[in-house]
């Protein structure tokens, strides 16, 4: 038989000043009057930053859910079902992969480049 003490649900909670899950952070105790003036505002993400993400969600899905087709139709068309629609969705997958690590290290090299400048443009 186990001891009360072992059993999670029997335990009593620790006292709230001692557990650190429950501090809450200190940028959520400022209000935002409170902050620095110099501080620059929270940075916002634009509808167009939004539209980006959404635009490589959806080409994730779809590449990989046309590579899935072609796959399907090239095993219609030869007789070969499983294997040409294993390896289109396969072959899709990697594409669409492709394509999102390239898109985002453009990004990341665009944003890199853009922080350089404002860096020179304030030294």
């Amino acid at each position: 038989m186990a001891h009360p003490a072992d059993d999670p649900d029997r335990r009593p909670p620790p006292p709230p000043g001692e557990d650190p899950r429950l501090a809450i952070p200190e940028v959520l105790r400022q209000r935002p009057e409170d902050r620095a003036p110099d501080a620059p505002p929270p940075q916002r993400e634009s509808f167009g930053d939004t539209a980006k993400a959404w635009g490589m969600a959806l080409d994730l899905v779809f590449t990989t859910i046309g590579g899935l087709a072609l796959g399907w139709g090239f095993d219609w068309w030869r007789g070969t079902a499983p294997w040409g629609a294993i390896i289109g969705l396969g072959v899709g997958f990697l594409t669409a992969a492709a394509r999102l690590i390239r898109y985002s290290l453009k990004a990341e090299a665009k944003e890199r480049e853009a922080r350089d400048r404002a860096k020179q443009g304030r030294g």
